[in-house]
């Protein structure tokens, strides 16, 4: 295994990492919530009575509840998320595109077709866009597991946004299920982890990029993440 690959493997663990800390941090979140509102609908229950007023310690008991819920809740939004930003450049999103496709192993029986626009730039972690690229390339080669084809193109849109564009032959995607593909372990595969898409959109949104997801022609999936363009913004460094 080459020294890119352990890197890209790398980063794709430690986003997955990420992926699965927030979600821990956010159950975490809403169980602490509703801890807060018990307590303090005992606590108003508790004061109508005698005891409220004879035993001091009742009043202190529930000032502690809150002081640990509050330091429970701080170091929550202490350890928010960590490693793994990168740091920006200017790109071409076709180098990007390109590399994912170089280190992917791709069965025989699917079909590969790339159209690139190379002055399409954008602004992004050159490993990071390699890595949504990857995790776009895996979901849809995972669709099709009877082979197929893909496709792969980066291109300008008419609004100027610059646009990684990944289809499939597969299957495709519900209507129904549609709103739900970016949740964290969220799939219908079978031994699936359910976290591609997830990464996909996380890693998008850190380069002020979003995820849009169509049916393909005539079937299967299409999947685009649309970047702002960094188009005269210097000189564009390697991907």
């Amino acid at each position: 295994m080459d020294e890119h690959t352990l890197g890209v493997e790398a980063r794709e663990r430690a986003t997955i990492a990420e992926v699965v800390a927030s979600v821990l941090r956010h159950d975490l979140r809403n169980r602490f919530s509703s801890i807060r509102n018990a307590s303090y609908f005992l606590m108003r229950q508790v004061q109508k009575v005698e005891l409220w007023k004879t035993d001091p310690r009742m009043e202190s008991f529930f000032q502690l509840i809150d002081s640990e819920l509050s330091s429970a809740e701080e170091l929550l939004a202490a350890h928010g998320p960590g490693p793994g930003e990168g740091t920006s450049s200017r790109l071409r999103l076709c180098d990007a595109a390109e590399r994912a496709l170089a280190h992917f192993s791709i069965s025989a029986s699917i079909r590969v077709e790339r159209t690139w626009q190379e002055q399409a730039l954008v602004e992004a972690d050159a490993e990071n866009l390699v890595l949504l690229t990857r995790c776009l390339l895996e979901n849809a080669v995972e669709a099709m597991s009877g082979g197929g084809t893909l496709g792969v193109r980066t291109f300008r849109a008419e609004d100027g946004r610059v646009i990684l564009e990944v289809t499939d032959t597969g299957p495709g995607v519900s209507e129904e299920l549609r709103p739900r593909v970016f949740e964290p372990f969220m799939t219908t595969k079978p031994g699936h982890a359910g976290l591609g898409l997830c990464i996909v959109q996380r890693l998008a949104l850190r380069s002020r990029a979003w995820v849009e997801l169509r049916s393909g022609e005539p079937r299967g999936l299409r999947v685009r993440v649309s970047f702002p363009s960094a188009e005269g913004t210097g000189a564009p460094g390697g991907a």
